[in-house]
């Protein structure tokens, strides 16, 4: 019947998910009290913390704030500090996870693509730098929109080391490979790397500017030039900061072909 506990029985059975409990007496025979549950046997209440459930909230925080510390990080999860420390070393390596997190939505395709075509054709300076212009104009674009999430993800993101960040390291590693294919010297090609880094993300942080920002407002009539400048930005029939990004992100590139490539 089960265990004899102070002159009563106690039964315990499983049907299925559902567990019932029965208390019988030994004194008064046929007396039961039951009680029943429906939880799930094995089962934790609430949800289970995970490495990317944790990126996820700190890039949430990054993005709104700015800035993470593990106490506050722990405290949007609902969790004990200590548990975070079961899947990161340290808030350098939660950093990393958010870096890849934002990194595995560039697009790479293009420059492992342009690798491929420049080990097997001939190409001539025109061919070569017009493919430079096209697979590197991809990644950028593709890297740019990754970041404007927002100016505060921009800005921490910016500043970690990715000594944490396995897949933005791959992705370095890649630009890297294009860049020797291209014929960047290799003690060049870290500077390229952080020239167009430092426009990229600039134009992120552009992408997250209000419209208004070079408007001269009620100044208008002693600055006539930026005036009517701006007059003639706001009403062109592409957003600004798309078509600062294009005219940008095209010099650059051309720039570059001339300066340190092929």
């Amino acid at each position: 019947m089960g265990r004899k506990i102070c002159g009563f029985y106690l039964c315990v059975s499983v049907i299925g998910r559902v567990f019932e409990i029965k208390i019988y007496s030994e004194r008064y025979v046929g007396c039961s009290v039951s009680f029943s549950s429906s939880r799930r046997v094995g089962r934790p209440s609430s949800t289970v913390l995970s490495a990317s459930k944790i990126a996820r909230q700190a890039r949430r925080l990054l993005a709104r704030d700015g800035n993470f510390t593990m106490g506050a990080l722990a405290r949007e999860l609902r969790v004990a500090p200590s548990s975070l420390y079961n899947h990161f070393q340290s808030r350098d390596e939660v950093l990393g996870a958010v870096s890849d997190a934002v990194v595995s939505e560039i697009r790479v395709d293009s420059l492992r693509e342009a690798v491929v075509v420049i080990a097997e054709r001939e190409l001539t300076v025109e061919a070569k730098t017009e493919l430079w212009v096209s697979a590197f104009g991809a990644w950028g674009v593709s890297y740019r929109d990754a970041f404007s999430e927002s100016a505060e993800l921009v800005a921490a993101l910016a500043l970690t080391p990715v000594g944490w960040a396995p897949q933005t390291l791959r992705m370095y590693e890649l630009v890297l490979e294009a860049l020797a294919a291209f014929g960047c010297p290799q003690e060049r090609a870290l500077s390229v790397v952080e020239a167009l880094e430092a426009f990229l993300l600039g134009a992120a942080l552009d992408a997250n500017a209000p419209d208004h920002v070079f408007d001269p407002a009620v100044a208008g009539g002693d600055y006539p030039r930026l005036q009517e400048a701006y007059r003639m930005l706001r009403g062109g029939a592409v957003a600004p900061a798309e078509d600062a990004f294009a005219v940008g992100l095209e010099a650059m590139l051309y720039g570059l072909a001339r300066r340190v490539l092929l």
